[in-house]
């Protein structure tokens, strides 16, 4: 039998290795902390104890710039990763939309108001509520050729 010990890090390699092999980057496995008691669970049907372990896993990412306002709410980002292989493809504007409403941070009723290529290819769409100042709106930009948000952040107001 091997002790707690030994089993926990066997517990960690293999959750990384099934990590790498399903999962594309880079992964740390970090274990949830359970006092030795609770980490071994009896098994009835195998007349043995098991190791429970549970994990957080993080993937390792480049630079991640995230977008506060006043009151420290979270109001954007940039990825600079999602930069890579940006190349200009047609999206349509319901493809678009979808792929900017994985990001999370959209705000229900926002509108669709423009969408046009960008630098470097990417797509960029503006977002609005409807009636509302503009300033309240969103700059969204995607690279279409990974289906990826680049970055949300808010708009500027258009000139007058």
């Amino acid at each position: 039998m091997f002790d707690l010990k030994t089993l926990q890090k066997k517990a960690i390699a293999d959750c990384l290795a099934f990590a790498q092999q399903h999962l594309s980057g880079d992964y740390l496995a970090e274990p949830i902390e359970l006092p030795p008691e609770q980490a071994l669970v009896w098994d009835p049907v195998e007349l043995r104890y098991a190791v429970d372990r549970s994990m957080v896993l993080w993937r390792r990412y480049g630079q991640f710039e995230v977008v506060l306002d006043a009151d420290n709410r979270v109001v954007g980002y940039v990825d600079h990763d999602k930069w890579e292989r940006c190349r200009w493809e047609p999206l349509t504007d319901a493809e678009a939309l979808a792929i900017a409403r994985a990001s999370a941070l959209l705000r229900p009723g926002l509108k669709l108001v423009e969408s046009r290529q960008g630098e470097k290819g990417c797509l960029e769409l503006r977002l609005e509520p409807p009636g509302e100042e503009p300033s309240l709106g969103l700059l969204v930009r995607i690279n279409p050729a990974r289906r990826a948000v680049i970055s949300l952040l808010p708009a500027e107001a258009p000139a007058p």
